[in-house]
């Protein structure tokens, strides 16, 4: 999976079509992007001893809590964060 957005650009398309491609939301499935996404969190944690858990299914709902503003820990810009508790 490393190696697939080289095979894209590799075969000629375009930055927004490799986004296209890797953003595509079929159903609730994560998208490529979340499983990529998963794949380096883990490889990152393991690498700094710790384990590695993150799932596409997490990163899907990180990222949409986030994008919707209204997610666990996020504030939208300029506004004061929450209080850390």
């Amino acid at each position: 999976m490393g190696e697939l957005v080289d095979l894209f650009l590799a075969e000629g398309l375009t930055r927004e079509q490799v986004d296209l491609v890797l953003d595509a939301e079929i159903g609730d499935q994560p998208t490529i992007r979340d499983r990529l996404t998963s794949q380096m969190a883990n490889a990152l944690m393991q690498g700094l001893g710790m384990p590695g858990r993150q799932s596409p299914q997490d990163v899907r709902r990180v990222r949409l809590a986030a994008s919707s503003g209204s997610g666990e820990g996020t504030w939208r810009g300029g506004d004061k964060p929450p209080d850390a508790q």
